[in-house]
């Protein structure tokens, strides 16, 4: 058991650190003599925090000592590198997830937040998943994603805008300009998205592990490249998650949980809305293309359908499969077949 707690408020420029001792004493009396310092986000002060831990706990034991944070994307991301490369452990886990472990709080502070993270390190440290970074090519595949998908958000809007001033434009007057430029900036941008899916695809021939997991899950019909590359930068690579596919489904929010509480909640089980929904719409396209063309997904939603159930619910049945499926084939490292049975029902 862990007893060197250290919580970490991150914020952009500055981050917060909160820790307590409890190898002599209980945790009340360590958290009376808790210490706290604030540091910048940057090397400089990576550094300051390395040195404050050195002088605020006396030898320490990389085994008693945990570092606890919250995963906010870029904030909390190089402090975390940094210390990977220096051989210290962080848990980087969801904000939801704490601030909903802690119970009711009132009032809010950089220094009070810090002290929570690291009350729910040491309440919850059996749960600690320590950070591991992104391998360079699966971060780099996943900064060229992320790109095209803001592309194409702006792609839409522009469509949207070069649409509604098409339909008016006798009411509008002379804006024809707006329709040509739009139409010139669509084309643009739809060179920049092509060539953008050509980098991806070279990046993942280049990669061994990348093209063996995209060659493996791209062989059901429906998932294309900027789905095997969503999987491959958001699970990277299938490494997180335990490789389970339960797991997966739920981050991606299409595993249906039932609500029961006594003899008066008999709620029937439902997907959460605590998901991606980028994610699950690039999911949501992919299993549609199953069931058109994959006959054993066809089957499926089929039968679903002669069952009475809603069309909807079809089709996240179908997304759940699809996602166990695509994630026994990336760890197996083969490719679908359609002839398979398993035989351990």
């Amino acid at each position: 058991m862990k007893k060197i707690i250290i919580g970490i408020d991150f914020s952009k420029e500055t981050f917060d650190a909160t820790l307590f001792d409890c190898r002599n004493s209980e945790l009340s009396e360590a958290l009376q003599s808790a210490v706290h310092e604030k540091f910048t986000n940057k090397k400089e002060g990576f550094q300051a925090f390395l040195t404050w831990i050195k002088s605020s706990v006396k030898k320490i034991n990389s085994d008693e000592l945990l570092l606890c944070g919250e995963k906010t994307g870029k904030y909390s991301l190089a402090l975390s590198n940094f210390l990977y490369a220096k051989g210290y452990s962080i848990w980087l886990d969801s904000g939801l997830r704490i601030k909903r472990s802690l119970g009711i709080s009132r009032g809010k502070s950089d220094k009070a937040d810090s002290l929570k993270i690291a009350l729910y390190a040491y309440r919850y440290q059996d749960m600690a998943v320590c950070y591991v970074p992104l391998s360079k090519n699966v971060s780099r595949l996943k900064e060229l994603f992320l790109y095209r998908q803001h592309l194409v958000s702006q792609m839409k809007a522009m469509a949207v805008r070069k649409n509604i001033t098409d339909d008016f434009k006798k009411e509008l007057g002379d804006v024809r300009f707006i329709v040509d430029s739009s139409t010139k900036i669509i084309k643009q941008i739809k060179a920049i998205i092509k060539k953008c899916e050509e980098k991806m695809q070279e990046l993942i021939e280049e990669d061994e592990e990348l093209k063996t997991t995209h060659d493996s899950i791209t062989s059901v019909k429906g998932i294309s490249l900027i789905n095997a590359t969503a999987f491959i930068a958001y699970t990277n690579n299938f490494k997180d998650f335990g490789g389970n596919a339960k797991k997966i489904a739920t981050y991606w929010g299409v595993a249906a949980f039932a609500q029961e509480s006594g003899t008066s909640v008999h709620k029937g089980a439902r997907v959460s809305n605590i998901a991606s929904k980028m994610l699950k719409s690039l999911l949501t396209q992919a299993a549609r293309i199953a069931v058109r063309w994959e006959p054993k997904f066809r089957q499926y939603f089929e039968h679903l359908i002669s069952r009475g159930k809603h069309q909807g619910v079809a089709l996240n049945n179908v997304k759940n499969k699809l996602i166990h499926v695509i994630t026994a084939l990336a760890v197996s490292k083969e490719k679908y077949n359609q002839e398979y049975k398993c035989i351990n029902r």
